[in-house]
């Protein structure tokens, strides 16, 4: 322990003290020139990623014209995306990428990683949309190395970019709202303010302040199935779904010049719940509460020294405050009111060198580039569970990168070196991890609009807090999870037929994972006490197809058509006498979809959305009686932004569920039927 923490501080001094003493002495024969950032507003096509990962991407524009009211309700319409969502507004929102479940996703808040060390799952139902410029996932090798070696240890990646970008304007403020059936009610506010320089044009300091808040009572209507299809049924009303939000953040820019930058971003999330229990027959009675804050503060600074050299530091300190209570719990107190507190302090050092750079005559093209990040972060928790361990971890991250790349191909490879140290005030001598992680993809041009990409990822996920040390169904022996993921795809890249009125872009990817020493819970003597082990094993084999077309009838009548389809066999590779081998993994469907179309006119902005998903099963054992049913979800979206001299106002209609369907995404959790919500955002600026 004492030598792996000498080993990690001298790499930090390195990196720091090398790369700026190196730029200490080359400051005066070498001088960098960066050109001043430009905002360009304009209807852009879809954009493809023709590197070796699969990305998705969904950008501010899209997101308005879809029905969202949540980060998550935009995941929906990504392929190989399962959204676990547990029904209305406050219901716990988690993802599953390309079944490897939800703790393998990373979600990263512009480059810096969100984590939840008690659970290793990220509620997206409490991030908000209304500072987003664009959400991306990445599944594979990113193109993006000047980054912390955090976010190459996850198997999928989701990025969400705020808006920091050198505003246009010195001052400007946006106020909006959104009302909605079944007691929604939405306000949002934020204020930007931009200084430059008199003596430098290239030295600008800018912040921006918001706040989102939201009340939802949802006490929506369901129809309640006691049998079959012909079976009696009853009209309930969904009890004990209030739940009350707010989000505020502040974020401050500072851009020393045009070769380094200084970012401050600060986080606060409050939020008090009530917990709708499953639709259980003749007991729709419900009483949990569950109340969390969340805060945090990160900082980011980086330099570009030359062509070749670049240097990067992230510093952040997270904290994370969970208290679920049940009046109704069955011990000899007669109730459960657990309280959870995470810290979590984090450090991170990049070095970017690019060796080889080709000359252009408009330009200078990379063909190697070399990247060495080093992590530390140290996470602890309480609870008030008296039977409850005080967990702490220290985690050391070492990852090397490095894209090579010719005139019709590329290359990327990357190697992660994790060191976990868990630490156990009860048990002292714990067990320490080190793993090595490589990855590898590629990229070649076929022809100038068709590439072909492949990777292949290796990856593995430290237990939770949870996992190991959680009552009784803790067990601190648990081994991580080991995914190896394979993915080979063609990329058909803005294809521009009828004289450039029609822009085409599609992606078709197949791809192939298995989960190793998988997690799992069964119970042991009885339905209150479980033990967790590394029993499974879990073969994944699926294919995506995304689409995007765009007709541009005349310079202000387009028509944009995204579309995706996934097929995707998640299957249980355990034990081949066991009754659940070769059966679909729980909430897996074979086939699942999403498309949108939209009709951009002078006067409104029309878009139809719809979401496809077949059956899956709540448990292992794919039978009738653990059958969920398969749903279609239809929206329509009216829209619409009135430009004036200094400002925008801008409307927005969405009917939800227009078919009415209460579908179950979870089972015994359903979804609201039919809705309506109206947006009303007004932006000044001057």
């Amino acid at each position: 322990m004492n030598k792996l923490l000498k080993i990690v501080v001298l790499l930090t001094v390195m990196l720091v003290s090398g790369v700026t003493g190196w730029a200490q002495t080359n400051r005066d024969s070498l001088r960098a020139r960066r050109l001043q950032e430009v905002n360009i507003n304009a209807d852009a096509p879809q954009k493809v990623f023709s590197g070796p990962a699969a990305v998705q991407q969904i950008s501010a524009q899209q997101i308005k014209q879809l029905p969202t009211l949540q980060l998550s309700d935009a995941l929906k319409y990504m392929s190989g995306v399962v959204v676990r969502d547990y029904g209305g507004t406050g219901g716990m929102k988690t993802v599953s990428v390309r079944g490897l479940g939800t703790q393998h996703t990373g979600v990263a808040y512009d480059d810096i990683a969100l984590t939840d060390c008690q659970t290793g799952q990220i509620d997206l139902g409490k991030l908000s949309l209304e500072n987003v410029a664009s959400i991306a996932l990445v599944v594979g090798l990113d193109d993006k190395i000047f980054v912390p070696a955090r976010l190459f240890s996850y198997s999928s990646l989701l990025k969400i970019n705020t808006i920091n970008i050198i505003p246009e304007k010195p001052f400007s403020f946006r106020v909006g709202g959104t009302v909605g059936m079944y007691g929604l009610y939405s306000l949002q506010a934020g204020v930007t303010h931009k200084v430059q320089s008199k003596k430098r044009d290239d030295r600008i300091f800018f912040w921006n302040l918001s706040a989102d808040a939201m009340r939802s009572k949802g006490n929506y209507p369901y129809t309640l199935h006691y049998g079959g299809v012909h079976d009696s049924v009853s009209h309930e009303i969904r009890k004990n779904a209030e739940t009350r939000t707010l989000n505020t953040e502040f974020n401050a820019v500072w851009q020393i010049d045009m070769t380094q930058r200084f970012n401050v971003k600060l986080y606060y999330y409050n939020s008090a719940r009530e917990l709708p229990s499953a639709t259980i027959f003749y007991n729709s009675d419900s009483h949990q509460k569950l109340w969390n804050q969340n805060a945090f503060g990160q900082v980011h600074y980086h330099k570009y020294f030359n062509d070749r050299w670049a240097y990067q530091a992230n510093l952040k300190f997270n904290y994370d405050y969970t208290r679920y209570y049940d009046p109704d719990y069955l011990n000899l107190a007669g109730f459960l009111d657990n309280r959870y507190h995470q810290h979590e302090s984090y450090f991170s050092n990049t070095v970017m060198y690019s060796p080889i750079i080709e000359k252009d005559s408009l330009k200078r093209v990379r063909k190697l580039q070399l990247a060495l990040a080093q992590d530390v972060f140290f996470q602890q928790m309480r609870a008030n569970s008296l039977d409850y361990q005080h967990p702490g971890r220290l985690t050391s991250l070492t990852s090397l990168s490095a894209i090579l790349a010719g005139n019709r191909w590329k290359l990327n490879a990357n190697l992660l070196f994790t060191y976990v140290n868990n630490i156990i005030l009860e048990n002292p001598e714990m067990q320490d991890f080190t793993h090595f992680s490589p990855s590898v993809g590629g990229s070649v041009e076929l022809t100038k609009t068709l590439h072909l990409r492949f990777f292949y990822k290796n990856i593995f996920r430290m237990p939770t807090f949870n996992d190991l040390y959680y009552r009784e169904v803790g067990n601190v022996n648990l081994n991580p999870e080991k995914t190896h993921q394979w993915n080979l795809g063609l990329v058909l890249k803005e294809a521009h037929l009828v004289a450039g009125r029609i822009t085409v872009s599609t992606t078709l990817d197949g791809y192939f994972n298995i989960v190793k020493d998988k997690i799992v819970a069964f119970p042991s003597h009885n339905l209150f006490s479980w033990t967790m082990l590394n029993y499974g094993k879990v073969y994944v084999a699926g294919a995506e197809l995304n689409t995007f077309w765009q007709y541009r009838i005349t310079g202000r009548y387009i028509l944009r058509l995204n579309g995706n389809v996934t097929y995707q066999k998640a299957v249980d590779r355990t034990d081949e006498n066991g009754k659940t081998f070769n059966h679909q993994i729980p909430y897996t469907p074979l086939w699942s979809g999403s498309a949108s179309l939209s009709c951009q006119t002078p006067w409104v902005t029309v878009a139809y959305a719809f979401i496809a998903c077949g059956k899956r099963y709540a448990l292992t054992q794919n039978i009738p009686s653990n059958e969920v049913s398969g749903y279609f979800d239809h929206s329509i979206t009216l829209s619409h932004d009135f430009d004036f001299r200094k400002s925008t106002l801008g409307l927005k209609l969405e009917l939800l569920n227009i078919a009415n369907k209460h579908y179950e995404i979870i089972r015994n959790y359903p979804m609201q039927g039919f809705g309506m919500r109206f947006k009303v955002v007004y932006d000044f600026g001057r």
